[in-house]
C-alpha cells in the first residue's frame, strides 16, 4: 500500500523555514487526527524561529494554537468521531509526576508540547491525544476556537495573581495575551485596568475589550499599581515593573523573553515593600475553563484577530505577527 504523504511547515536547526512532505500521521489507539482549519502565530513561535526557545526540538513543525476537523480516531477513542470540530491543549503531560498530581501539568517532568517538541498544526494533519482534545462549543467558530489556548494562558495568569477585586491593574503589552488578560481581569471584577503599549495603533482595541486607560510606556511615569501583568516579553517593559508597584504589589511575569535576558532587582525593595514576583508559564490546567469561557467573550475576542495568512506563506505570517499593529495573526489552511 502506498504511504500517504502530507505537507507541513518545518523549522530546521539552522532556523530555516521550508515546506516539506512527510508521512501523514496515523492515530495511535488513544489519539485523534485533526485537519487544521485555523491556527495562531504565538510569541513562542517567534522565539523558536530566532533560536530563543530552548525547549524546541528541531526540526519543529510549529503551531500549538489551533482548531480543526477530526478525520480519524484511534480504536480506544469514544469521545470523538470523524467530522467533529475540536481544539486541543498542546501540553501533553504524563499525568503521574508530582507536578501533574498538583494540577501543574505545564511543569510535568515528561512534558511534550504540540508545536514545540512534537509536530504541530502547521500541517495538513496533526495527531493529538484524545485526552487533550475538546469539542468546540456550538457558538464558537474555528478562528475563535484557535484562540482558546492563549485564553487558557490568560486564565492561568489571572488565577495566579489571586484576588483581583477592586485592585488597580496594569497590563504591559497589547498583544493577544495582554488583551486576553484584560478581558479575563475585567470578568474577575478588577478595579481600574490600564494597558500600556508603545504602539498607539492598538490602544483602541484595548479600550474595546475593557481597558479604562491606554498609555505608552513613557506615560506611566508616576503611576502605581497593585498588580502588573508583564505580557509584552520586551526587556524595556521588565525594567519598568518594580518602579510601578504599590507596596504589597505583584509582578506577574507572563511574557516570554530570551533565556539570557536579565533585569536588575534590589532585594531590599522586595523586602521593604513586601512585593511578590510570580511567573505564569503556559496554561496549567485551565484549558477546560477557557473552553467554557470563550462563548461568553466572543464579541470581545473577535477584535483581537488582526490578520489572516495562508499557512503555506509562513514567512509572511511571521512578518504580520511582528507588525506593531498586530494583535493576533492567524493561519488559514
Amino acid at each position: 500500500m502506498t504511504e500517504k504523504l502530507m505537507r507541513s511547515i518545518s523549522i530546521g536547526s539552522d532556523l530555516g523555514i521550508k515546506i516539506v512532505e512527510t508521512p501523514a500521521p496515523m492515530p495511535l489507539d488513544d489519539e485523534i487526527i485533526v485537519a487544521p482549519i485555523a491556527g495562531g502565530i504565538c510569541g513562542t513561535d517567534l522565539h523558536i524561529v530566532k533560536g530563543e526557545f530552548p525547549q524546541a526540538l528541531f526540526p519543529v513543525v510549529p503551531c500549538h494554537e489551533f482548531s480543526g476537523t477530526v478525520v480519524a480516531v484511534g480504536r480506544n477513542v469514544i469521545r470523538f468521531r470523524e467530522g467533529d470540530l475540536v481544539t486541543a491543549d498542546p501540553n501533553v503531560s504524563c499525568g503521574a509526576c508530582r507536578w501533574c498530581l498538583m494540577s501543574r501539568p505545564n511543569l510535568c517532568v515528561r512534558l511534550a508540547v504540540i508545536g514545540v517538541t512534537r509536530p504541530g498544526a502547521a500541517a495538513e494533519l496533526v495527531a493529538v491525544p484524545a485526552r487533550c482534545s475538546h469539542l468546540l462549543p456550538k457558538s464558537v467558530t474555528p478562528d475563535l476556537g484557535a484562540m482558546i489556548e492563549p485564553l487558557a494562558c490568560a486564565c492561568n495568569a489571572v488565577d495566579r495573581a489571586g484576588n483581583l477585586r477592586g485592585r488597580r491593574i496594569l497590563v504591559m503589552g497589547s498583544g493577544v495575551m495582554g488583551l486576553l488578560i484584560t478581558i479575563v481581569a475585567g470578568r474577575m471584577n478588577a478595579g481600574e485596568i490600564w494597558v500600556s503599549d508603545p504602539s498607539e495603533a492598538k490602544h483602541g482595541i484595548a479600550r474595546l475589550v475593557g481597558a479604562a486607560h491606554t498609555v505608552t510606556p513613557q506615560q506611566l511615569e508616576g503611576e502605581r499599581f497593585d498588580i502588573v501583568f508583564e505580557a509584552s516579553g520586551a526587556p524595556p517593559a521588565t525594567k519598568q515593573v518594580m518602579a510601578l508597584l504599590n507596596p504589597t504589589g505583584i509582578w506577574m511575569q507572563v511574557g516570554v523573553l530570551a533565556p539570557e535576558t536579565s533585569v536588575a532587582i534590589r532585594p531590599f525593595d522586595v523586602f521593604d515593600r513586601e512585593l511578590s514576583i510570580i511567573g505564569s508559564n503556559s496554561l496549567a490546567d485551565k484549558f477546560p475553563n477557557a473552553v467554557e469561557l470563550m462563548p461568553d467573550i466572543i464579541e470581545q475576542a473577535k477584535h483581537l484577530i488582526t490578520g489572516k495568512v495562508s499557512v503555506w506563506s509562513f514567512d509572511s505570517a511571521l512578518a504580520s505577527a511582528r507588525s506593531m499593529t498586530s494583535v493576533k495573526t492567524q493561519l488559514f489552511f
